[in-house]
Formats: structure tokens, C-alpha cells, sequence
């Protein structure tokens, strides 16, 4: 008999695990979406994709690239993916370092990265003042997609190679025997499983918790805006960076989108949001973002008239380090993780197939697994107030020294 595997969460991350397990024809592979398709944290995602130095966004983010190009091929699916460039802002002398040092990782890979001038910073991006930053690096391996779209190219890739995906099922129970999954309770009823794949975002540690697997995951609020700037800006201008004032940023429909990775997150419990929780948004909080926003319309003066035509405040599930939880649980044979991926589902989804997948078929890991090991924190995970106190604080953190 194939094995039997349930995918849980229709996110980009469950349907590209979903895609590369019927792809390699693991087993007979179903995935169980409790709503529509990318109707958790996916469809609010900023749909930024960015190659950097170093391990957890090296291989990762050029294979993502790689299969963002084979899934319109083969698919027919346009994923509205397009390399923009990213130009990574800088004021003091130690962001410059960071970013010199970025450069020259880019340039021993043969990438054609460049630092650059305030001024030359303002011809790639009109709405920028070169006059408000030090220096600036750009680098081309960056761009954006449509997160909804890359969820269909997914799905209709895995219902191609043989997976079945059903929506508005909620899996409410991981059932176990032994010390080995058994299947998944819905609310429709039992379905037999011989691997689990968890990827169902931030509610992945409560439907984990019955089965004494206590992953450290929390969720925090997560902030953007959509400004209609002027003059408009092309599609194809650089995104950008600026890590030392934690705002992000990219064209949106000819205007502006920014976002913000804020000091002191604000946490919230998985099961304190409303149900449904589909395609829902929390409340607006200027008063949260009011200082980042300032800092962003020193370096690009438009925001401070430019009308706000969306402000979007959506959770996302985050790690006291800032690294994803993906791969199989040693305590529970057939359980596997794929969560948590510190609002970076878009740029993770790829390589977390990936790796998922090599797992199951028992061949040697793609990429380097041992950074994402869904236990890596131990008893740790189970007191949340340290969980909470350091995702709140990662959050920043985390975004700042990435970036640098």
C-alpha cells in the first residue's frame, strides 16, 4: 500500500510541501486546507523575494527562483513573479560595514551586486532622497510575486502530479498510535495518514500540543501600509531596505507599499483570534508604527502627503531566532513540521518543499536541515512567557541583523 501522507494548511508553504511530495511520488498525498487556499497568512504576505549571503537565504532563495520559473513553465500559471532589484539603505558607519561585507560575498558568488551613492540610489528609485541616507547596496537578485497566484501555480502543479487538495476542511486533532502518527481528525471526520506535514501556520503549535510536541512558535502582529504617492511609480522600480529604521518597501499599483518589523511586537495567541479567522485582518494601530513611518518619509518625502489607501495589520508566526521549524519530529515517527517561518512564508515555501521531501525519500538533504530542526529549543518552547518575551523582541532584532 503508498503511503498515506495529509498535508495540513493550504498556505504557499502546504501546497508547494504538497507539490514536491506528489512530484516525487512519496506516497498518495492529500492536503487539507480548513477554509480557501491562502486564506491564512499567505494572501496579506508582501510577496517579497530576496537573495542574500549566508545560510538560511543563499541556496535557498536561488533554488526558490529556479522553481518559481518551473512552475509557470510547466503549469501555464503566471506567479507574477519579477526581479526589481533591492536597494538596502544605510546612515551610520556600521550598516555601511554590514553592507560593504555584503557586497563582498556577492561579488566571491559572481553576483552583480554594487554599493552605491545616495544619488545613484534616488536615479534607481524616484521617490528616494539621496540626500537622507550615507550610502546604499544594490543588488539585483530580489524581487516580487502575487502570493494568491504562487499558490495556484502550487496547487495546480500537486493536483497535476497526483495530489488531492480539499478546502473548507479543518483539522481539528493529530491522531497517533503508539508512538507513530495515525491520522488526522476533521471536523467531517477521520482520515488515515501514515505522515502528517504540519504547515498550518500559526495555529501549527496548538493542533501539535495534544500530542506532547511543543514547538516554539508564537504569533506576533504584523504591520504594512499602501500609500498612493506621486508621480507614480513603474513596476519595475528596486524594492528596498532600510534595516537601521526597520521599514521595508516596494511599488505597489503605482504606489508605495511599506512595511514595518516594530520594537516590542505585540504577540497574540492562535486561539484568540476571531473564528473564522480567513482572510481577516486585525485592527489598525497607528500609534504602533507612527515612528517608523516617520523615519520612511525622511528617506522618501512623497509618504508624508501621499494618501493611505490600506493599512494592513495581519499576523505572523515567528521563532526566538528568527529561522523557520521545518522537518520531522525524532519523538513521533511520521510527523513532520513546516511552520513558523518569521514572515517569510513566500521566500521559505520552495526550499521547505524541498527539504520535506528529501526527508521522506530518505536521500541527503538539498539544503542544510539542521538550522530549521523543529526541537532545536527543547523544554524551552513550553514556557510562554520566555517564548513570548523573545519572539516579541525578535522580531526586531531579527530583521535588523539579518538585513545587515
Amino acid at each position: 500500500m503508498p503511503r498515506r501522507i495529509v498535508v495540513v494548511g493550504g498556505g504557499a508553504v502546504g501546497c508547494s510541501v504538497a507539490w514536491h511530495l506528489a512530484e516525487r511520488k512519496l506516497g498518495e498525498v492529500t492536503l487539507l486546507e480548513r477554509d480557501r487556499l491562502g486564506s491564512g497568512t499567505t494572501w496579506h504576505s508582501a510577496g517579497n523575494l530576496i537573495w542574500r549571503p549566508g545560510a538560511s537565504h543563499d541556496a535557498l532563495v536561488l533554488y526558490a527562483f529556479e522553481a518559481f520559473e518551473r512552475l509557470k513553465r510547466e503549469t501555464g500559471q503566471d506567479t507574477g513573479w519579477l526581479f526589481t532589484g533591492r536597494l538596502f539603505l544605510a546612515h551610520g558607519s556600521d550598516a555601511i560595514r554590514g553592507l560593504e561585507a555584503y557586497q563582498s560575498a556577492a561579488a566571491e558568488r559572481g553576483v552583480a551586486a554594487r554599493m552605491v551613492t545616495g544619488a545613484e540610489a534616488a536615479k534607481l528609485h524616484p521617490l528616494l532622497d539621496g540626500d537622507a541616507i550615507a550610502a546604499a547596496w544594490f543588488n539585483p537578485l530580489a524581487g516580487r510575486l502575487n502570493p494568491a497566484d504562487l499558490v495556484a501555480a502550487y496547487s495546480k502543479a500537486a493536483r497535476a502530479a497526483g495530489a488531492k487538495i480539499v478546502e473548507n476542511t479543518k483539522v481539528v486533532a493529530i491522531r497517533t498510535q503508539g508512538d507513530r502518527i495515525a491520522g488526522v481528525e476533521t471536523a467531517s471526520g477521520f482520515i488515515e495518514a501514515d505522515a502528517v506535514v504540519m504547515a498550518a501556520g500559526l495555529w501549527s503549535r496548538d493542533l501539535l500540543l495534544p500530542v506532547d510536541v511543543t514547538i516554539a512558535q508564537w504569533a506576533t502582529e504584523h504591520f504594512y501600509v499602501i500609500a498612493d504617492t506621486q508621480p507614480r511609480l513603474p513596476r519595475e522600480t528596486p524594492s528596498f531596505v532600510c534595516p537601521e529604521d526597520l521599514f521595508y518597501g516596494r511599488e505597489e499599483v503605482g504606489g508605495m507599499l511599506v512595511g514595518f518589523f516594530d520594537e516590542d511586537a505585540r504577540t497574540i495567541a492562535a486561539k484568540d483570534l476571531p473564528e473564522p479567522f480567513a482572510f481577516t485582518l486585525l485592527g489598525e494601530d497607528w500609534d504602533k508604527i507612527a515612528g517608523y513611518f516617520e523615519k520612511a518619509a525622511r528617506i522618501f518625502p512623497a509618504l508624508e502627503t501621499a494618501p493611505i489607501r490600506r493599512f494592513v495589520n495581519g499576523p505572523e508566526s515567528f521563532t526566538p531566532d528568527d529561522m523557520p521549524l521545518i522537518g520531522p519530529v525524532p519523538s513521533l515517527d511520521g510527523l513532520y513540521v513546516a511552520t513558523a517561518m518569521n514572515s517569510g512564508g513566500v521566500t521559505y515555501s520552495a526550499a521547505t518543499g524541498r527539504l520535506i521531501a528529501d526527508d521522506m525519500a530518505g536521500t541527503q538533504p538539498t539544503f542544510d536541515a539542521s538550522i530549521f530542526a523543529p526541537l532545536r529549543f527543547g523544554d524551552r518552547a513550553k514556557d510562554t512567557g520566555w517564548l513570548k518575551a523573545r519572539i516579541s523582541a525578535v522580531v526586531s532584532r531579527g530583521y535588523r541583523e539579518t538585513n545587515l
